[in-house]
């Protein structure tokens, strides 16, 4: 009788957990062009150093090649230093070859998952407010969240579009929906309410009187102009959703917009 054998399978090979290797002085001057980048005008040297954990002599030595490169450039003032036209060109291109809506897909739904509660993202058109994606959360409530243009005044990134955008871009909107509501107010008037919200939260919320008990936040995604591009919000209702500054949903909201904002280029604001 022959002696069957059992199919060969090949052992695994085990996982190689150590770090791969790098090249040091790339991620040194990368260092260097982040100091750069946070800064709003030319840099001295010295403070470049510092702010990259260089001594002086080392960061010369890397800001000779990053000028070459034109990574960098010398400022007008001597000794100075600031981002350079290559610097630049990269930036746009790596804009132009962004996903922009795959980004966005992923942080509505990292959101949900975070929260347990409805997430969406929304832009500003000629229309109005235009719901781009959602995903809905384990409470719908007695409302359903849905792509397509929606309220300006009645929803809380609605609210952040007008707080954020020339009043010329939403004024006639403002007036029809006011209209529509029975409000006797103006836009102007709920413009500069709502601004003044935006700058002392960093967020916009609405509650609803109604039955529904519909509540919403909203945090900005700016681009690399510092303008408004997309808002990012959380729906559910007064009873589920916490809408409170340094409330858990709040943070995951902001934290959100801001990782947005800063894979699109943008700089969130402090």
């Amino acid at each position: 009788m022959s002696l069957k054998l059992p199919p060969h399978r090949p052992v695994p090979k085990m996982q190689d957990k150590t770090p791969r290797r790098g090249i040091q002085s790339v991620e040194i001057a990368y260092r260097l062009l982040r100091v750069l980048q946070e800064s709003l005008q030319a840099l001295p040297l010295k403070e470049i150093a510092t702010a990259a954990g260089l001594t002086p002599s080392a960061a010369n030595n890397y800001l000779v090649s990053l000028v070459r490169t034109g990574l960098a450039t010398a400022a007008d003032r001597p000794g100075t230093y600031k981002l350079g036209p290559a610097a630049l060109t990269l930036g746009m291109a790596a804009i132009q070859q962004m996903d922009a809506f795959e980004l966005l897909r992923r942080e509505v739904t990292q959101l949900r998952d975070e929260t347990r509660r409805s997430a969406a993202v929304t832009t500003w058109t000629d229309d109005g407010v235009l719901s781009l994606f959602k995903q809905d959360g384990d409470q719908r409530g007695a409302f359903e969240m849905r792509t397509g243009l929606i309220s300006l005044l009645g929803t809380a990134a609605g609210k952040l579009f007008m707080a954020c955008l020339p009043l010329t871009m939403t004024q006639k909107l403002a007036q029809q929906e006011l209209k529509e509501m029975q409000l006797r107010t103006t836009p102007a008037a709920l413009q500069e309410e709502v601004r003044r919200e935006f700058e002392r939260k960093k967020f916009s919320v609405i509650h609803r009187a109604d039955l529904s008990g519909y509540a919403s936040i909203a945090a900005p995604i700016f681009d690399f102009s510092g303008q408004i591009r997309y808002a990012i919000s959380l729906v559910g209702t007064r009873t589920t959703l916490q809408t409170e500054k340094g409330s858990a949903h709040v943070k995951a909201l902001l934290d959100s917009a801001q990782r947005a904002t800063i894979s699109l280029g943008g700089v969130y604001p402090a």
